[in-house]
């Protein structure tokens, strides 16, 4: 008989989920964080790196960066391509070929994320100028961007940045100008050496780091790597969603800002009623970052890295403590820390915002066109209860003459939280049910998530299992954590054969009782883990080919909204266009379909902050985005939901949603007043950008 304590203890934590709002301490801060800690006592001018070796290889300038002070750090390898439209890529590696000391693996690059076209756009290049800039005593080597730009590599001190011909050759963005570059390499603990040696003991969190009742080990050492990024005669910069903030990212460190303020993380988390104005991370990371300037001058940088990233906007100022002026031309400062990977970073000359979201999208994809209907008014509820209740809901809508396009079933619907079942006493005709919908021209969407029980007479349990298709626990057991099911292991979403076979899963076969109108939705997906580090997997959880999950945390759920979407592509009859709504989100997600803000709460707050998290996910490319209409958790006034409405027929993705505690609110209970003032407002709306003619084909909006 299996002891009762574990099971107590997480029906304890699940029982908690709908009371509890957000506690601070259950999730790290920049202290408790030790590659962020060290970071940020970095100082301005501690880089010692310079380039030598300076040539053309394939195309791409390389260089081998070494150090001034330390012949002991393995060397450097640095590239920069240039690609059409004004965009520079930089990338800095290890040197895997350098004997002394070995790398003992090579560090984890995202993969599936550049579009594979997107290396047709390089420009090949043919030579090198070497020039001395702005009267410095080094020289630097300049290569042709585009017509106006040209990128520069600074030798001594190493600097690289875009100028603008066309101002003066004026800095337009730069890596490095204040000199905060570093990059820790990976090494094997040798015990005796270490053992000796009090720095490279796991006293100083080296080999292992702890938070609350959690260890995280860590095989090959400290790895992190951070730099500052400048943007040049610069308002405010925006973007780096998800966060609860404004759209002008404020200052996380400098004069006038509290001494233990936070940098903006990206760390993809399940965050309940997630706090306001707060640089915490959230559900979804794009590093992406956008200057604005006067008249529209705009320009990005993009930083391809899925492990946990933390990043600094800097006040005016920030730097005079230090007593050393590096840079003279007025600029934004950022400094960009993260726990693993490579340097895999874009340069967007812009020269306006349209024009750099769309260098950006030329490099990891443009958003996925949406079926008309997914464009359309959602109605959700965690949960509708059963087959009677949705059929009871679908005609009250017809009822009142309220307009809407597709009913969702979150997870109660299912067999035992077993995903691609129907609960056989709530649900046994879901196909009938399906198809009442689809007579009206309505669509149906069921939720799947990452999480998959434990149960060895379900079929996704038992193949995976078989196949090896989960990730891996420190020790190389298959990982078994805690999510709605209960006992739960996560499927390892990096391998493109994984990803394959659960596209197969929504196979009209496969998944017994859908149908050409039933769609889908990936909630949980950062991954969310109950009894897991910060609501989440190990970082040192094994993923395939042994990378680390600290590596590719934050694409985890990309891979599995791809995976979902494909898998309806796969199906056939009906989807020529696919639609997931997926939480966890990651350059890309938009090539696969919408996200939401997540599980926001019913108050002013909430509905104010939708408003630029929505518009800085756009300017980041998921331009089909939404926040649950009224607020998941809690029960709005009568006066906040009419409001919530208005403001929601302006979503892209305009979706209802409440938790399972709060009061139902279906639009027609709140009387004849909420439904003409809003309900009718999203009519009208609809009608005034599509016409009558594109509504009509849409469905029953």
């Amino acid at each position: 008989m299996k002891p009762l304590a574990p099971f107590i203890l997480s029906l304890l934590f699940l029982t908690s989920q709908t009371v509890l709002s957000f506690k601070r301490e259950e999730f790290r801060n920049c202290h408790q964080t030790p590659f962020c800690k060290r970071a940020r006592s970095r100082y301005p001018g501690a880089c010692t790196l310079t380039p030598h070796s300076i040539s053309i290889s394939n195309g791409d300038l390389t260089a081998t960066l070494l150090s001034k002070t330390d012949e002991q750090i393995r060397p450097l390898i640095l590239s920069l391509s240039v690609y059409q439209d004004g965009i520079l890529r930089l990338k800095i590696d290890e040197d895997y070929n350098h004997p002394d000391p070995p790398a003992p693996k090579r560090r984890f690059q995202v993969p599936d994320v550049v579009l594979p076209e997107f290396e047709s756009n390089k420009l090949w290049l043919q030579r090198l100028s070497t020039e001395t800039v702005d009267g410095e005593s080094s020289p630097s080597t300049v290569v042709y961007l585009s017509d106006g730009y040209d990128a520069v590599l600074r030798h001594d001190p190493f600097e690289i940045y875009i100028r603008d011909k066309k101002s003066g050759n004026q800095k337009l963005i730069s890596l490095n100008s204040h000199q905060l570059f570093d990059f820790e390499q990976l090494r094997v603990k040798q015990e005796k050496q270490d053992s000796d040696n009090n720095e490279d003991s796991g006293s100083d969190d080296n080999w292992e780091e702890r938070f609350r009742s959690h260890t995280d080990t860590r095989p090959y050492g400290p790895q992190s790597i951070s730099f500052d990024v400048s943007f040049y005669n610069a308002e405010f910069v925006s973007g780096i969603p998800e966060h609860a903030t404004s759209l002008a990212l404020k200052p996380t460190r400098g004069p006038g800002v509290e001494k233990d303020s936070e940098p903006y993380r990206l760390f993809n988390l399940d965050v309940f009623e997630y706090l306001n104005e707060s640089p915490f991370g959230l559900y979804g990371s794009i590093p992406l970052m956008i200057s604005h300037g006067k008249e529209g001058r705009s320009a990005g940088f993009f930083w391809l890295n899925a492990a946990e990233m933390q990043i600094d906007v800097l006040g005016d100022g920030w730097d005079a403590e230090y007593g050393i002026e590096l840079v003279k031309q007025k600029s934004i400062d950022t400094f960009w820390m993260s726990e693993a990977g490579i340097v895999d970073a874009f340069f967007f000359v812009g020269p306006g915002p349209k024009d750099v979201v769309k260098q950006y999208t030329s490099v990891t994809g443009r958003p996925s066109m949406p079926q008309l209907f997914s464009i359309a008014y959602h109605q959700c509820r965690w949960n509708y209860r059963d087959e009677e209740d949705v059929e009871n809901v679908d005609a009250k809508f017809d009822e009142h003459d309220i307009p809407y396009d597709v009913l969702w079933l979150d997870i109660e619907h299912t067999d035992g939280k077993r995903y691609f079942t129907w609960d056989p006493v709530l649900f046994p005709n879901p196909e009938e049910m399906q198809k009442k919908l689809a007579a009206k021209g309505r669509h149906m969407v069921t939720i799947v998530d990452p999480h998959i029980k434990r149960d060895d007479s379900f079929r996704v349990h038992k193949e995976a299992t078989e196949k090896g298709y989960y990730v891996r626990d420190a020790s190389g057991k298959d990982f078994d954590g805690w999510c709605w099911p209960g006992s739960s292991s996560y499927l390892d979403m990096v391998n493109p054969e994984i990803r394959s076979w659960w596209g197969d899963k929504f196979s009209y076969e496969n998944y017994v009782g859908s149908t050409p109108s039933l769609y889908i939705w990936n909630d949980m997906n950062e991954p969310s883990v109950f009894n897991g580090p910060e609501v989440s997997m190990p970082r040192d959880a094994l993923h395939h080919g042994d990378i680390e999950h600290r590596e590719l945390h934050n694409a985890y759920g990309y891979y599995f909204h791809m995976a979902t979407s494909n898998g309806l592509l796969k199906r056939g009859v009906g989807n020529d266009r696919p639609f997931v709504l997926s939480r966890a989100f990651f350059p890309g997600s938009q090539r696969y379909g919408s996200v939401w803000t997540g599980d926001n709460t019913a108050d002013w707050d909430h509905l104010r902050v939708s408003v630029p998290m929505i518009l800085t996910l756009g300017l980041s490319g998921i331009s089909f985005s939404g926040a649950d209409v009224g607020g998941f958790f809690g029960n709005p006034e009568p006066e906040l939901l009419v409001r919530w409405y208005q403001l929601g027929a302006f979503y892209p993705f305009f979706r209802a949603h409440a938790h399972q505690d709060t009061k139902r609110r279906e639009p027609w209970l709140f009387g004849y007043n909420f439904s003409i003032y809003s309900i009718q407002l999203c009519l009208a709306l609809f009608l005034y950008i599509f016409g009558h003619e594109g509504i009509e084909q849409g469905g029953h909006s």
